[in-house]
Formats: structure tokens, sequence, C-alpha cells
């Protein structure tokens, strides 16, 4: 840097590139540094404290109000010696657009407050890494500092999160402010919504109002540089000779000439002052009750059940609600929890057991967040949806989905939402920071603020290490004092008694006097003359012979014929236990029933887990849409829509399964009560052991109940319902207590267990990534399957299969695709890649083509691996590339591995 650019420095905030496309643009803008540091100052000034900071005296508020305004003082003090503009090229090397950089600014703050100095260079990363150790740091630094981390360990993260929330609030607007409202909504870190009052320019809303008072005043400045024609016929000519890689260091260059040119004091624009205020909602709103929210969100015939009425009392009537509901398959249990969280404001946070609820649940979610956001005209309403497979986030504006109309940042969610819908594995690992390593300590803050509501839906699905994850995090977020809520319906007693600390127990199972309200409401209130009635059979001379499966598969499938032809246009649930089974059922349908189409389209289908991402919503879908128009179907499937589909079947039929299952299968026929044959159809002799949970005495019992029955009686199945006491995994506790202490205790020690990225949910089998990858049409149909389904036998050995392993290439700065290596399973993003012999031969390389078809899906799963014999903790398989490379991977054994 030359004598004179040291004289004047480069005291710019922030830059704008009006012309975004443009290589050779005319001008450029630069907020002053000032301009921007005293509206951060402004806005942690009026910041409300009492909201982060809930259970802190009024001192300690006032502490932390100190500390932040320190840190914001000082948290920009480095750009001036690090400014620079850039350029952002195409992999093909050609101009995309242009940015700025400061990078590295924020180390060097410096403040003789070391806690404030640290806010101040913790600002923009927010990584569980990093708060983590300079959490400890502090704790270290003095024992002051060690009494507030000890009173709450999260303070110094909530002083980062408000220090990052108004530099960003301030980024936002003055994006906004200027014009630039793409680069307003790519922030992805913001934890509100702003947008520009529809009545008063000058004027810009904020959404929810995180300050102490309804408005705050701001002023926005900016410099505008005019690039001469010197200047652009210097850009130019890097686009002549094909080096727009250079681009970004010419027009930097340009921008420091003249700054130097301006002697540091060029002509600034005129101020643009503006209000940032509050959304100011219908005063109606407050008036809002369990019977007027009911019928806002549903309509004026939608009265809430005894049930729904209760829990919404709970929960808008308590500060921090935690509730066991038990309450009947078919009540409105998802209604209830949701109505009272959008009434209280809650962000709601919906784990559910499987992906294969989300979709259903997605709808029903969706509808009403469409008609609460027309309650509200201005505001944003939006849906986060969280899985292995799928992030995006649906936002709506007075009826409508406006995320895809407005180009919606999909990275922007990062749980910024009303209702996030997940799956239980994926909020273990955001409840432990999981995620892109900047901004990832965000998933912990959000889940503890104290506008959380988190509810675990199909609450009895879990068992072994899932329940032990379960009810870890369960206690540890009552423990937090967030509000809870579990629902269930058939949750065994053995699993209840682990819960007995939530103080609120609604029950309409077991309580006969609430369920006789509920049934009376159903029948009487809601038109449901024939609730809960269901003829019941059960084939029990039907016999699974493993050596013979077509004998079983067709005796069913002859059930489901003679079902469908008996009455005309009927609603037919199969439910078997493996994907083998149901996709054969289903080809003999197909077979013998003519055909597959009606007047209204399709209508015999299979639904199962191994149908690839991408086609079973589309499935389901056509399924709900011929359900909710009372038109036939047949749907053949496993126990993937077992739980939380909103499904009314005539019919269902099912392999004999344990008591709970069977309770849940049976809740998707008849399910509104108004069909007056409804029947339930039970086959086999007995459970297949890897879906069994009763002991000999307890099938005992089943099986005379069963025998007893000629209704379906949910009461009496329920009482069959046992559990084997569950004996806690002592890795799995010990992984998810080290997992804790790290990140919400910045115990440095655990920090390794967190670097392996390890989070054991359902088993301590890692999964891989299974791709059908077709070559012609370059389409790809993906499936997760634990790994070791993936062991070679003599009967799975398929051409073209091959193993890889994800890995991001910082220097590409994008995901790449290699060769399997060594190692550690869990570290590894495993996939595994099945590519058709285009060449059309029955066989290639030696071996059969994969038999994938879209219809059936992954019905069978490819032997990739070799399992080695070991006799220590660690299971090993072997992978072969050739004849010369191979790749052998380890997990950690289960207990009960022999």
């Amino acid at each position: 840097m030359s004598k004179s650019e040291r004289q004047h420095p480069f005291n710019f905030g922030r830059v704008f590139f009006p012309e975004k496309s443009n290589p050779i643009p005319n001008r450029v803008y630069f907020q002053p540094l000032g301009n921007h540091v005293g509206n951060v100052r402004r806005l942690v000034k009026a910041w409300n404290f009492d909201d982060d900071f809930p259970d802190a005296t009024l001192e300690e508020r006032q502490e932390s109000f100190q500390r932040v305004l320190k840190a914001a003082d000082i948290h920009d003090m480095g750009k001036p010696q690090k400014f620079n503009l850039e350029v952002k090229t195409t992999q093909y090397r050609k101009f995309k657009e242009y940015i700025y950089s400061f990078k590295g600014h924020r180390f060097a703050a410096n403040s003789s407050d070391i806690w404030a100095k640290t806010l101040a260079i913790g600002h923009h990363d927010f990584s569980v890494n990093d708060i983590s150790r300079d959490t400890y740091k502090l704790k270290q630094e003095s024992q002051y500092y060690a009494d507030i981390l000890a009173k709450d360990p999260l303070t110094y993260a909530r002083e980062l999160y408000i220090l990052e929330m108004c530099d960003q609030i301030e980024a936002e607007l003055a994006c906004r402010v200027i014009g630039d409202d793409e680069q307003a909504e790519s922030r992805a870190f913001m934890d509100y919504t702003t947008a520009k009052s529809e009545l008063d320019d000058k004027i810009y809303l904020i959404d929810p109002c995180p300050f102490n008072k309804s408005s705050t005043p701001l002023t926005f400045e900016y410099w505008s540089m005019e690039l001469s024609q010197a200047d652009k016929d210097s850009l130019q000519n890097c686009l002549n000779t094909e080096q727009d890689y250079n681009l970004g260091k010419v027009l930097n260059q340009i921008a420091k000439n003249w700054w130097q040119s301006q002697h540091g004091k060029p002509e600034k624009s005129e101020p643009k002052s503006i209000t940032l205020s509050a959304y100011k909602s219908d005063d109606k709103l407050k008036d809002w009750n369990c019977n007027s929210f009911y019928k806002a969100l549903g309509g004026e015939n939608f009265v809430p059940n005894p049930m729904q009425d209760r829990v919404f009392k709970a929960i808008a009537n308590n500060d921090h609600p935690a509730v066991l509901l038990k309450s009947p398959t078919g009540s409105g249990k998802m209604e209830a929890i949701l109505f009272p969280a959008l009434a209280r404001g809650y962000r709601l946070f919906l784990p559910l057991p499987a992906r294969s609820l989300l979709e259903d649940q997605k709808e029903r979610i969706e509808k009403y967040l469409k008609i609460f956001s027309k309650l509200q005209p201005e505001r944003e309403i939006s849906l986060v949806v969280d899985t292995g497979a799928q992030m995006y986030r649906c936002v709506y504006r007075n009826g409508e989905d406006i995320a895809s109309t407005l180009n919606i940042n999909s990275r922007r969610h990062l749980y910024k939402g009303d209702v996030i819908l997940t799956t239980l594995d994926k909020f273990l690992y955001r409840y432990f920071a999981f995620g892109d390593k900047q901004k990832s300590f965000i998933f912990p803050l959000r889940i503890h603020r104290e506008n959380t509501l988190i509810c675990f839906d199909e609450a009895h699905t879990y068992d072994e290490i899932s329940f032990t994850n379960f009810q870890s995090l369960v206690k540890s977020l009552y423990e937090a004092g967030r509000s809870l809520v579990l629902m269930t319906a058939t949750m065994p007693i053995e699993h209840y008694e682990r819960f007995n600390y939530l103080e609120d127990l609604i029950d309409f199972v077991d309580n006969s006097q609430y369920l006789e309200e509920l049934n009376q409401f159903q029948q009487q209130t809601l038109k449901q003359p024939h609730l809960n009635k269901k003829a019941f059979e059960w084939h029990s001379h039907l016999k699974l012979d493993q050596d013979n499966p077509e004998l079983f598969q067709n005796e069913i499938a002859k059930i489901i014929l003679k079902e469908w032809q008996s009455k005309a246009n009927r609603r037919i649930i199969a439910v078997v236990e493996t994907v083998k089974d149901a996709a054969a059922i289903y080809q003999y349908l197909i077979k013998n029933v003519g055909s597959n189409t009606d007047a209204c389209g399709r209508f015999i289908f299979l639904y199962h887990g191994r149908i690839a991402d991408k086609i079973r919503p589309i499935i389901y879908k056509q399924i709900q849409e011929r359900n909710a128009n009372s038109q036939p179907y047949i749907l053949v499937t496993t126990s993937a829509i077992e739980v939380g589909c909103d499904l009314n079947a005539e019919v269902l039929i099912s392999q004999i399964c344990p008591p709970e299952n069977l309770i849940q299968r049976a809740g998707r026929c008849n399910r509104k009560g108004n069909i007056s044959d409804a029947k339930v159809i039970l086959v086999g002799d007995e459970i297949p052991d890897f879906a069994n949970s009763l002991d000999s005495f307890g099938w005992r019992k089943y099986q005379k109940t069963l025998q007893s029955l000629e209704d379906f009686d949910t009461q009496l199945i329920a009482k069959c319902i046992s559990i084997t006491q569950q004996v806690d995994d002592y890795r799995v506790v010990e992984l998810f207590s080290m997992l804790h202490d790290y990140v919400y205790g910045a115990d440095l020690t655990c920090q390794p267990a967190h670097e392996k990225g390890l989070v054991i949910t359902r088993s301590w089998k890692p999964s891989a990534t299974l791709i059908y990858k077709d070559q012609s049409t370059g389409e790809e149909q993906k499936i997760t399957v634990p790994i070791d389904r993936l062991v070679k036998n003599k009967n799975n050995q398929y051409a073209n299969t091959y193993v890889y392993e994800r890995y991001y290439n910082y220097e590409n700065t994008r995901w790449e695709l290699r060769d399997i290596g060594w190692g550690s399973a869990y570290l590894k993003d495993i996939f595994i890649e099945i590519s058709p012999n285009n060449q059309g031969a029955g066989t290639f390389d030696g071996k059969d083509e994969y038999p994938y078809n879209p219809e059936l899906g992954f019905v069978e799963l490819p032997g990739v691996f070799i399992k080695l014999k070991t006799s220590d903790f660690e299971e090993k398989l072997l992978y072969q590339h050739n004849d010369k490379k191979s790749s052998i991977i380890t997990y950690t054994k289960s207990l009960n591995t022999d």
C-alpha cells in the first residue's frame, strides 16, 4: 500500500453494485463506516434485553447491554485495513458478479474489556466451535466471568446473537434503503423480516420486533463513485483479453485511487432518515380464544373437541407448558398443538419419528398457515422443512406462497420459521449444532429461545437407541425450561413412567370420563355415527413360509381381491412387514385386477420407505386426493404409512403385528367415523421376530384377546401393549452427555466427540445414500439405507455398482465425489451408485444388471461390502474397488451383537 493510501483509511462499512450483472459498471456506492456503526449502536440501545435474558436480574441485563454496546463500538474497527473489491466468476472463469471483502477484519477489534473484545472478534462466524472455545476462555479469564457463565452458560452466545442481529438488521435495511432488495434477501443469518411500509416509504417494518420501543429512527448515507471512461476502458481490456478474473483487481484499484483523489472526504448523498417500526397486528387478534381461533382457521363449523379445548388452555394459559397428551388416532392432535402455538406466538418445532410422515403433515399445516397469514396480511408466515433429504422454507403472505415469486433465499431459514417440521434424527443433529460450520450455533440458540414450543408427535414409536436419545433430549429441554408437548396414542406404561416429571397429563385414552366426552362429541357434534365401529377378522391359519413366500403373498392378495370385488368403490389399505412382500402383492394385484385406472385415474398403489425420495411424495399425494374425494383405491404398503397419515379406508388388511402397531394401522380405517361397514382383517399366525415387541406371556395374552373379538376393540387391544423393559445403551447416554457438555457447557474435553460428527440416532449403524443413475436421462433416484443392509451374498451382486464418498473441495468451493477411502464410516458421506447397462445386455461384467423399477422402488438391495470377522468392539466392512485396490470402513458394534 502506498504512502498516499495510508494517509486516508478506507472508511467503508458496505459496498453496493447497483448494476450487479454489468462487468463495466457506471457507478459503485459505499456506505460510510461511521454511519453503519452508529446505526448498529442505536439498535443495540433499543434492543429489549428482557426477551433474551428472562431469568436475569435488572443489573445483569444492564451489564449484558454494556458489553454488547462496547462490542458494537469496536466490531468493525479493522475494516479500513482489510477493504478489497473482488470478482466472482463462473466455473469457466467468466464474470458473474462483483463482491466486496473485509476478510479478517474482526480479528483487529481491540478493547481492555476482554468480554466485549471477544464478542467483537466473534461476530460473523457464530459457529459452535468458536462459541464453545470463547465461552471456555472467558471462564478461564476471571472468576467474575466464570460466575456469570455458571448461572447461564449461554450468556455469551446470547450476547453475540444480539450483536449479530443488530449488525444484520442494519445491513439488510441499508440494502433495502439503497434499493438492493436482492442483496438484502441473500443474508441467511436473520431471525427477522424487514420490509418497506406500503403506506409510507420512510417507514420500514420489522417482524417480530426485538426492540423495547415500537419505533427506532435510523439514518443511512452513502458515497457514489462514478467511473470515468479510462476506468471503463481498463475493465474492458480484461474482457477483451478474456481475463475476467482480473476485473476485481482492476476495479479494486480504481476504487482506491478514487478514494485517495477525494482525500477520504468525497461528497455524501443526501442522508435518508427512516423509522424502523414494529408490525402493527390487528387488535382483534388479541381477543382470540379456543373457539374463535378454531373458527378463524378452520371455518365457522370447525368446533374444537374436548381434547383440543383442554390442550389449547394448557398451552395458552401457561408460560412454560410441559404436557403429555394421550389421545386416540384421528382425534385431531396436530391441530390441538398447532392452533394454540400460532395463537400464542410460539415458534413450533414438530420433530416426527419418520420422514414418511412429513408430506402429510406439511400439507395439513400449510393449509392452516395460509389461512393464518390472511389474518395478518402484512406479515410473513413461514414453514421450514428440515430433513436429511431436503431443507427448504415456505413463506406465506395474505394466503399465498410467496417464496418462489420473491426468490426467497432457501438457506435463510436456519430455523427461522413459525413452524419447523423435521425428524427426530435431524432435530438431534441441530440440537447439537451440526450443519454448515458457519452459523451452526444458531440452531441450539433458536431451539432455546423463550418463544419456542417443541412438540414430539407419535412419541410411542421410539425404541432402543432412539428412545434412549429421545428421553435424554426431552429431559434436557425440560430442565432448560423449554415448553414441551409429547403426543401419543399408544405409549406403553414402561415408557410413560420415564416422563412422569411432565406436570400436565391430558389423558383421553385411559381416562374413561375424558374418552367418553370425546366420543360423544365426535358422534354428535361432528356427525360421526359409526366412530370406532369396525368388524374384525383374524385369518390365523395363514403361515409365513420363509422357503416359499409366494404362498403367503398370494393369499393376502386374494383376500384383498375378495374385499375389492365384494363391494364397489371401496378404499382398502393392506399392510405387510417387508418391502419384498409388498412389491409382490402389488404386482399380483396389477395382473389380476385387469386395469390400474378408472375414470379418475390410477387406483392401485404401492408405498414403502424404499421408493425413491422424489417419487414417494407424488404417490402419497395421489392416494390422498382419492381419499379426500371418497374415490376407491387399493394401497399396498408397509409400516411406512402406519402413523400420522390422514387416510380414511373402509377396509384394513394387516399382517399380524404387535398391538401398538395394529392400533395405529387401524387408525387409518374409518378414521372419520362415517363408514357403517368398516372392517379390520388380520392375517398370519405369528409376528416376525424383527418386528415383535412381545415376550411369550404377552403373545399368549394378545392371541386370546384377538380370538375373542368380533369387532375391533382399541381398548382391549391396548391392554396387550407391553414393551420389554428398556435397557439404555450406556454408550448412547454417555455420548449424548458429552455432546451436551461441549455445546451447552463449553467443555472442550468433549470437543473430539463433536468433531467426529457422531450422533447415534436409530442404531450404531451408519447409513449410505443409494442412487440409481440413468445415464441416458441424467435422472437420479435416491434412498437412504443402513450400510449393514448392503453386505454381499450370492444373490445380491449387480453390475456397475460403485461406492463413493462425498467431500467438500475447499479449493473449488463445492461438494464432490471420490472413491471411498479407509476410515470411520461416521466421518463419511457414503454414496452407492448403480448405473444401468445401456447396451441392453442381460449381464455385464459377469453380473446381472440391477432390476430397478421406479414403480416398485429399491426392492432388492445391492451387496457391495464384505463383512469381516472381528473380535473387538468394531464392525469392519471391506469394499473392493478392483483387483488391486480395496478399502475398509469401520463402525461401532451394537451391544447385542454376538
